[in-house]
């Protein structure tokens, strides 16, 4: 069960850096990509209103929901690892539109979310949940603001 658990975590960070960097920056940077709406209007958002963007989109719901589907065949294998990439689904949504709502909470709590989007480099500091693939990949990167 702990090792189900600790790869659970390891899966879930890998992906969502993954897909952050590949599917919603590099395909959505295309403005006739199905992902645009993340560089042209979510990051346009939160570069204009200082990190504050209240509305996160309905298709990151949907993106969480068909991953989730997606990966259903994990909880066969190993139940315990599917539950916490689950777990880690349900805090990406809700800690993705609570910092964006509320930028000082994200300032504080989640600096490498608010450095994604803030800092010089908006093309560092993937994940959102928690910055473990960043660390393991060499995309952290921490920025000083005044």
């Amino acid at each position: 069960m702990f090792i189900q658990i600790i790869l659970g975590i390891f899966t879930a960070s890998f992906l969502e850096w993954f897909a952050h960097k590949y599917i919603l920056h590099v395909l959505g940077r295309k403005k006739a990509s199905l992902f645009s709406f993340h560089w042209g209007k979510h990051h346009a958002a939160a570069r204009r209103n200082g990190f504050l963007d209240p509305m996160v989109s309905a298709r990151e719901a949907f993106g969480i929901i068909f991953l989730c589907a997606l990966f259903t065949p994990v909880f066969l294998i190993a139940p315990f690892t599917y539950g916490t990439m689950f777990v880690h689904a349900v805090l990406y949504f809700v800690l993705h539109n609570a910092a964006h709502k509320y930028p000082e909470f994200a300032k504080k709590y989640m600096p490498w979310h608010y450095d994604h989007h803030m800092g010089k480099n908006q093309n560092t500091n993937w994940c959102v949940v928690h910055p473990l693939a960043d660390y393991l990949m060499g995309t952290r990167k921490k920025y000083e603001y005044k």
